[in-house]
């Protein structure tokens, strides 16, 4: 199914991007998707900057490394990591402007990771069930990503938060999808 929100449409086709990614042979590219400041991201990632507990988590300290590319859901139609070329392009296309575009992080993401990959091209089919979208962190979250036992799914069309008046945890209706091999 094809999301009909055009901003979850975009936000999936960059995960389906990263899948792409693995099968060009960059299977030690990682994503963290995640919500900040009240917008859906995704940073993609060599391997060894994630969390040993959380594949799908960057620490905060390691977020701003110069081999961290960042797609924001807030940057509209043209917001592919703000390329403004690419507002028509498949997975396929993106993938293959990003190889081109962050050079640096497409070396240092080459390689074999089976499991891995494995695991984002599970994700990207059952993503495409609904108009949801994976989220390993929010602000004002309950806990840390590195204590998570499933990666949470937000949905589009949901009020995704249960606030305490201090911190926030997900919804106990919304779906959940396994954390990420390490």
């Amino acid at each position: 199914m094809k999301s009909k929100i055009a901003w979850v449409r975009r936000a999936q086709r960059t995960i389906r991007m990263v899948s792409e990614l693995h099968r060009m042979g960059y299977q030690r590219l990682r994503l963290m998707p995640y919500v900040h400041p009240n917008a859906w991201r995704l940073a993609v990632a060599p391997k060894e900057l994630f969390s040993n507990h959380n594949g799908a988590f960057i620490p905060h300290g390691k977020l701003c490394d110069s081999s961290v590319a960042i797609y924001s859901a807030a940057g509209g139609g043209d917001g592919y990591f703000d390329w403004i070329d690419a507002r028509g392009d498949d997975a396929r296309a993106l993938a293959e402007k990003f190889v081109a575009r962050f050079p640096v992080i497409a070396e240092r993401g080459k390689g074999r990771d089976w499991a891995y990959a494995g695991w984002t091209s599970e994700l990207v089919g059952f993503l495409e069930l609904d108009d949801w979208l994976p989220t390993v962190y929010w602000d004002y979250m309950t806990g840390s990503p590195d204590d998570l036992q499933v990666l949470p799914i937000w949905v589009a069309t949901a009020s995704n938060l249960v606030w305490n008046g201090i911190e926030a945890s997900t919804n106990f209706r919304n779906p959940s999808f396994d954390l990420p091999p390490n």
